[in-house]
């Protein structure tokens, strides 16, 4: 089986995009040419078996273990403009919302469209960084931007539009749905819960121990599938379909693609 994602012809491209707040869409980098920044900083307590939820509308989210049961939240507020005074009106229009109750942990960026002519030449994100607890649930999801998490072994939930979403040592259950973008996701170790990767536009990489056990489900509409390194039992294999167990069967991993390859591959 050959991986297809970097000979196909009719694929529709698909180019992230930015939220500009702007009815153009062809606005010229150098309109930007003046910043505006803002830290925002924030220090929970996380109860056992609680949760962390982070929402943003444009920028990044890294996630990665931390100390304890504490949860740190460290984001950077940035605002683009030809000119500082508009910088600045747009970095004031994005606010970050935070709440915790009941086990929960809730951060959310919002925005305020009102009067949004001074963002005909402006644009606004927020970049965050976090530490949980190794063994936190965390449910992640941006609109512009990727998602990274490294290290974490509760259950993870990450989505994005238009971002690439990637997985490092991750140990827990985990579910990754991307629309423009990769996925890449390696594994310490196959969780019980199960692994599910989603990606409309982009490849789908996974990476998981030559000794795990699974049992594999793998399908894609324009691309082929590859594996490499692992001891395979398929059931079905084609180009764009596989079902297979993975020394012997396991938890269920569900891997589902429509433009882009998809490669399964020993760490």
């Amino acid at each position: 089986m050959n991986l297809m994602s970097g000979r196909l012809r009719a694929v529709t491209c698909v180019l992230p995009v930015l939220l500009m707040f702007s009815a153009a869409c062809d606005i010229a980098m150098a309109d930007f040419a003046e910043q505006a920044s803002e830290e925002w900083r924030k220090s929970y307590e996380l109860q056992t078996g609680g949760r962390v939820e982070i929402s943003n509308v444009n920028g990044k989210i890294e996630v990665s273990p931390g100390q304890g049961n504490a949860v740190e939240v460290y984001a950077k507020k940035i605002g683009k403009a030809a000119n500082k005074e508009a910088a600045k009106q747009a970095l004031d229009k994005v606010q970050i919302a935070d709440s915790s109750e009941g086990g929960v942990i809730k951060i959310e960026t919002k925005v305020d469209r009102s009067g949004g002519g001074i963002f005909n030449h402006a644009q606004a994100q927020v970049e965050y960084v976090v530490r949980v607890p190794a063994n936190a649930e965390v449910n992640l999801s941006t609109v512009n931007g990727g998602v990274q998490i490294t290290g974490l072994t509760g259950r993870i939930k990450a989505e994005a539009t238009n971002g690439g979403i990637r997985g490092r040592d991750i140990a827990g259950e985990i579910e990754a749905v991307t629309t423009n973008g990769g996925v890449e996701v390696e594994l310490a170790s196959v969780p019980a819960g199960g692994v599910k990767l989603e990606c409309t536009n982009g490849g789908i990489e996974l990476q998981l121990p030559a000794d795990a056990k699974a049992t594999l489900s793998a399908r894609v509409a324009n691309g082929g599938i590859e594996t490499n390194g692992l001891n395979i039992q398929a059931r079905e294999s084609s180009r764009r379909r596989l079902d297979a167990d993975l020394n012997g069967g396991g938890p269920r991993i569900s891997l589902e693609g429509t433009n882009g390859g998809i490669s399964i591959r020993a760490r």
